[in-house]
């Protein structure tokens, strides 16, 4: 996915602000990542990490423990372009 999927009319050129996640959607969004909305483990509580989900248009999912073998909630999809949450 290309900042032109989302931004198709800017032409401006700019800097990445958060160069070390270009070309990915946090390359620009980094600031606007909430860890508490994005649980990884039920139990102990582990949340992802901003660069786990850089391309935002991925799935998150809630794991049962650190085995990361039993999910028990699975989210798709939240930030994709056609979504309109970004």
């Amino acid at each position: 996915m290309s900042c032109n999927a989302c931004h198709t009319t800017n032409s401006e050129v700019m800097a990445w602000p958060f160069a070390a996640y270009k070309p990915d959607c946090a390359g620009c969004h980094a600031s606007r990542f909430k860890p508490g909305e994005h649980k990884k483990i039920a139990s102990p509580t582990v949340y992802y990490t901003v660069g786990e989900l850089k391309d935002c248009s991925g799935s998150c999912h809630t794991y049962a423990d650190a085995t990361l073998t039993r999910i028990t909630k699975s989210r798709s999809g939240e930030h994709r372009p056609t979504s309109g949450d970004f």
